[in-house]
């Protein structure tokens, strides 16, 4: 009878001991097989992909355990019973009475789902109605009963005078998404821009929703309102490192075997 090339029991053994392994583990597990064999023995261990870190993530059925919801966080790292993160989020969504914010789902699921959950609105998968400044995403099938549970329960609330919201500020978070990708500049005055539409108090509202500091905040919205800006450049005139164009302004110094000016002084 012929050996199996690529034995699975190495790998079985991997998953027991780690409990999650990376798609590169598994390879090394199975002796660096070609893709499509890696893929036709992790199904027959019977394994599930990581619904967060791109799928990177192997676990067996057996080992994960699994919440009531169908959910297993391990190390960060977060598997689902339902598979995809596509498919979790149409499950989440039609086993919920009352509809589901993105910030509900982002909270519950700890991995960002606007995408996902615009590509399954796109689809037809799920249904949204806006609800202020955020979508409340629906069942296609139940999602008016779901609505007007939502509905209900924002009137209760508001009947109690109960302040407190069942969803965090989508507003702060995607604030603090576009700030990841602005420079020092742009971050202050994006965030002073934004304290001068809210008026009074809006330097300290802003830095709760944003996480940047008060003064930082305070610093943008001054520029503004005195016309303080520059395209040429980061930081203010005179912050950061001196410049190291005029060496003629240095101590005289000499260069060692590396080439690199010493101070002659040292």
């Amino acid at each position: 009878m012929r050996p199996e090339q690529y034995p699975t029991s190495k790998l079985g053994q991997w998953l027991e001991k780690e409990r999650i392994l990376t798609l590169d583990r598994v390879a090394e597990a199975l002796g660096r097989p070609a893709r499509i064999t890696l893929f036709r023995k992790l199904a027959q261990l019977g394994s599930r992909a990581s619904y967060s870190h791109g799928g990177r993530y192997h676990t067996l059925g057996r080992i994960a355990d699994y919440g009531e919801d169908g959910l297993w966080s391990f190390r960060g790292v977060q598997f689902s019973q339902h598979g995809t993160l596509g498919e979790t989020l149409v499950l989440v969504v039609e086993r919920s009475k009352a509809g589901c914010f993105a910030s509900e789902l982002q909270r519950r699921l700890q991995v960002r789902v606007h995408n996902a959950l615009a590509q399954l609105h796109g689809a037809g998968r799920l249904s949204r109605e806006q609800l202020a400044d955020q979508y409340l995403y629906l069942s296609p099938r139940t999602g008016a009963e779901q609505l007007q549970e939502r509905y209900e329960r924002m009137r209760r609330a508001q009947a109690s005078g109960s302040a407190e919201r069942e969803e965090p500020d989508e507003l702060g978070e995607s604030m603090r998404w576009l700030l990841t990708v602005l420079d020092e500049q742009q971050r202050r005055l994006y965030l002073g821009l934004e304290s001068l539409r809210l008026g009074r108090g809006g330097d300290r509202q802003i830095s709760r929703m944003s996480g940047v500091n008060v003064k930082t905040i305070a610093s943008g919205r001054r520029q503004l309102q005195n016309w303080q800006i520059t395209t040429e450049r980061l930081r203010a005139v005179g912050a950061g490192r001196p410049p190291l164009k005029n060496r003629g302004d240095r101590p005289a110094g000499r260069s060692d075997a590396s080439g690199h000016s010493r101070r002659s002084d040292q």
